[in-house]
């Protein structure tokens, strides 16, 4: 699997009164990012197949604001039969790993051909 990187601006309704991105709404922009990564990949997100997360380690180091354009990078680090495992990077603001396993309809593991 190649690297992938996308784009996205910090919506209003992602932030919280103190006027700054909620610390899990952070790995919701990385799970959007995964989705488009596996679908780039040519996987199925949500309709035969499931990729639950089974571990997720983020530091934070800045916040992120209202209308702030931020990158997300995500990097495969291993692959597993039926796991993987990535890095990711939130801008100067978050960054981490990731472990998701691809399940089928059934909820079983689903290995990688």
């Amino acid at each position: 699997m190649k690297n992938f990187t996308c784009s996205r601006s910090v919506a209003f309704s992602d932030t919280d009164a103190a006027g700054v991105v909620h610390f899990a709404r952070i790995l919701t922009y990385v799970e959007d990012a995964e989705h488009a990564w596996l679908k780039s990949e040519g996987y199925d997100v949500g309709q035969t197949m499931m990729w639950p997360r089974v571990k997720v380690e983020c530091d934070y180091s800045q916040p992120l604001r209202y209308s702030d354009d931020v990158q997300i990078s995500l990097e495969l680090e291993k692959k597993g039969s039926s796991s993987l495992c990535y890095r990711f990077q939130v801008g100067q603001a978050a960054k981490g790993r990731m472990v998701i396993v691809r399940l089928d309809a059934k909820g079983e593991k689903y290995p990688f051909e």
